[in-house]
């Protein structure tokens, strides 16, 4: 089985270690004969919630949340319609 994880702003947020626990999600699902393929998803880009099974956002300092707080904004439909349909 695959699994598509769209790791959202990975470039901003990742202050607690963000991409190891991204590392570790890969592991364990390889671990149980699952490919896991994470794409980032950063400022600007869509975001189609038909892409992924799983979306991640990682923590950041209050400058970088700043950063990326208006395109998270903009992409809140798109996160909503995922949640919707069981991400």
């Amino acid at each position: 089985m695959r699994i598509a994880v769209g790791h959202l702003y990975p470039g901003y947020l990742n202050i607690y270690a963000d991409r190891g626990n991204i590392a570790v999600l890969g592991r364990r699902a390889a671990v149980r004969g699952h490919e896991l393929k994470v794409r980032p998803v950063g400022i600007g880009d869509p975001l189609d919630p038909d892409a992924f099974d799983l979306l991640y956002i990682g923590g950041g300092q209050d400058r970088e949340q700043a950063l990326v707080a208006p395109d998270l904004v903009g992409k809140s439909e798109a996160i909503q319609l995922a949640h919707s349909s069981g991400i």
